[in-house]
């Protein structure tokens, strides 16, 4: 019994001693992120705001991340007005040893990836001007943008970049991390339509990246997110666009069937019309109280040819999901001719919310697509009663080789899907709830319903590596997902142009080169 009861002593005590410790280095960040404010303050001054300085602009700048997960309350912001400022800024965080976030839209919704608790974040919303050059066929934007920045500067002169499909989405974190939109049957992702990248290093200097100039470093920055420097400056290839169709679409859960099928067809055969864009989206939603109106399908629809009137039937790439088709009509839609600020205005999630983003990617194949149906619905019958999630969407988004050619044909990026010849697709789960006493339930649900869906394509060998990283929960590795080939550019390039590794060991969020390639939760066959 003294025996034990020593033991015990002694593991208290060791205990104690962990604390303790724990505590020690949790008080010796805070002093030193401290010390990091006082000299932002004394050297910008105005531009430096935390819970004791200019509280009210520090409240309003954690209001300004979409997702609660971000809202963490960094020791203190620091808000640059230009490329110059940040440069001096990134010059001192390094030269101090300060731990650092960097925020562009704060739509990011991986808790760290744009803010941090003890330490410095920097806030580039201040920096979100939109000019275009007509003559050269250019767009320059900052990175504080959000999109809808850039459309409704862009709408009025007719013409347009590849961006984001959300207009409250920023530009600098979809573009870095290679950007989907509605024109990437046409021109790729938005990573490879930038033509110029203006970046701050880690040890303050200011470089472009080309083609031409720091060409490693140009392709390394095209999906690498937060690991290589602060881009302060993109210049996007820019091009005639009026208005074009699009909207919503919903439909009853009983189409889900033919969706599939239409959904199939539509990645197959793109490459014959690539003026469609489509997500699909199968959402549950479990406080609605007639259980049969909590499943919904609705289809968001884009054709980018230019038009000018009306379009009275669906245009060819969607001839699957067409009224007269086995779907049928939709039982409510927004489909029109528009502009992209207003188009760009349908995807926006609820903000206040905490949430959970997960994804895989898979090929392109009826049978399979059926099958991971079937899966999901099992799914939702499972968690059917459990009421704490505001919804649970599936969202499914074309990947064909169609999007890799253009890519390619712009010079290529770090994203890997170069190794594919196949069409696939893009897999993303999205949950929000309200109240973060359920973030684990909320980890529960989405650990179950990705590694169901993870064991059934491996066996079916129908899982590629790729995760979009824009979409990957914080336990993914989507840098290793690029391939060894590509991921070893993004450190080749980090190893050249951060030589102290400011990235690495003073920006602790994101997704690190460090843990690229250790696997992934729910593929640990990687």
């Amino acid at each position: 019994m003294k025996f034990s009861v020593h033991l015990t002593l002694a593991a208290l005590a060791g205990r104690g001693l962990q604390l303790a410790g724990a505590a020690a280095v949790e008080d010796a960040a805070a002093s030193s992120a401290a010390k990091c404010c006082a000299v932002l303050e004394k050297s910008f001054p105005g531009k430096t705001f935390s819970a004791t300085n200019q509280r009210n602009l520090y409240q309003k700048f954690i209001a300004s991340y979409f997702s609660v997960n971000d809202r963490l309350t960094p020791t203190c912001a620091v808000s640059p007005k230009n490329t110059k400022d940040v440069a001096a800024i990134v010059g001192l965080l390094s030269k101090n040893a300060c731990k650092f976030a960097v925020k562009s839209g704060g739509h990011g919704i991986v808790t760290g990836s744009s803010n941090i608790k003890e330490g410095v974040t920097v806030d580039l919303r201040s920096m979100r001007s939109v000019s275009l050059n007509k003559q050269k066929k250019t767009t320059t934007v900052q990175p504080g943008a959000k999109w809808i920045d850039v459309y409704n500067y862009l709408d009025p002169l007719g013409w347009a970049i590849p961006g984001g499909r959300a207009g409250t989405v920023g530009v600098g974190g979809l573009t870095s991390g290679g950007g989907n939109s509605f024109f990437a049957a046409r021109y790729g992702f938005a990573c490879d339509n930038v033509k110029r990248f203006e970046v701050v290093l880690g040890n303050g200097t200011v470089v472009e990246a080309t083609n031409t100039t720091n060409a490693d470093l140009f392709t390394a920055l095209k999906g690498s997110q937060n690991n290589l420097g602060i881009i302060t400056k993109f210049d996007f290839v820019a091009f005639e666009q009026s208005d074009l169709w699009g909207g919503t679409a919903s439909y009853g859960k009983q189409t889900l069937p033919d969706q599939i099928k239409a959904f199939y067809e539509f990645t197959k055969n793109l490459k014959d019309d690539p003026y469609g864009s489509l997500i699909f989206i199968w959402s549950y939603f479990p406080k609605i109280p007639n259980e049969a109106d909590r499943i919904t399908i609705t289809n968001l629809y884009e054709y980018t040819e230019n038009l000018t009137g009306p379009v009275t039937t669906y245009p060819p790439p969607f001839k699957g999901f067409a009224p007269d088709s086995p779907i049928g009509p939709p039982t409510a839609n927004t489909l029109r001719v528009a502009n992209l600020s207003s188009l760009t205005g349908e995807l926006n999630s609820p903000p206040e919310l905490s949430n959970l983003y997960a994804t895989l990617t898979l090929t392109n194949n009826v049978t399979i697509l059926n099958e991971v149906a079937r899966i999901l619905s099992e799914e939702i019958e499972y968690y059917k009663n459990d009421t704490f999630l505001e919804y649970g969407s599936i969202l499914l988004q074309p990947l064909p080789r169609l999007f890799t050619d253009r890519s390619v044909e712009r010079g290529g990026n770090v994203l890997g899907l170069d190794r594919y010849e196949d069409d696939n697709i893009i897999f993303q789960l999205d949950l929000a709830w309200n109240g973060t006493q359920f973030d684990e339930r909320a980890r529960s649900v989405a650990d179950k319903v990705m590694g169901d869906l993870t064991t059934y394509l491996e066996g079916e060998k129908a899982l590629k590596d790729f995760q979009y990283i824009n979409y990957a929960f914080q336990d993914q590795d989507p840098l290793g997902g690029y391939g060894a080939s590509a991921l070893g550019k993004i450190k080749a390039a980090s190893k050249k142009y951060d030589v102290g590794q400011v990235f690495q060991k003073l920006v602790p969020g994101g997704f690190k080169l460090a843990g690229a390639g250790s696997g992934n939760k729910y593929n640990r066959t990687m």
